[in-house]
């Protein structure tokens, strides 16, 4: 009785907590699709971009600094739709989970999975339609503390488009 107890307690605080695994490569292709791992694919939208700095010097850096730098394409999502990014330490921009392009309702965020579960950034603003990252001026927010806070000094700028190379 007392292991159903403390079985019970624990999910009752994980349920609070919001804390949740990130998706397995099987969820991840049931919820979007067959990923692309191709680093060269060519995208319907946000193509012309091939790396972004994800940059802060207020609460993102104090909070979340492993979520800023530099992301490279990493493959895409949906059929080669919109690309996803990654970072040398395991970081992905990518959409989050309720993102649906039938929809067209994408929201990007930066978390340690394809999917965005526990993301520490995202923007909520620039969600109707598809809207590169870096097309989203304003708005981006970071997580602390179980809430999110805007960072106006949180910018995402693509550093090296595709004809650069």
């Amino acid at each position: 009785m007392r292991s159903l107890f403390a079985v019970l307690v624990l999910a009752g605080v994980s349920s609070a907590l919001h804390i949740s695994a990130p998706l397995t490569k099987e969820q991840i292709v049931e919820k979007f699709g067959s990923v692309n791992w191709n680093p060269n694919t060519k995208t319907k939208y946000c193509d012309q971009c091939v790396e972004i700095e994800i940059s802060s010097v207020g609460g993102a850096l104090e909070h979340q600094p492993n979520r800023l730098g530099r992301f490279t394409v990493a493959g895409a999502l949906w059929e080669n739709m919109v690309p996803i990014f990654k970072a040398d330490n395991g970081q992905y921009m990518t959409p989050d989970p309720n993102s649906n392009p039938i929809i067209y309702y994408l929201k990007w965020v930066v978390s340690e999975t394809v999917g965005g579960f526990n993301a520490g950034i995202q923007n909520s603003k620039y969600t109707d339609g598809i809207t590169c990252p870096w097309d989203a001026h304003d708005s981006w927010e970071y997580e602390y503390g179980r809430q999110w806070f805007i960072d106006p000094t949180l910018k995402v700028k693509c550093v090296r488009f595709r004809d650069q190379e």
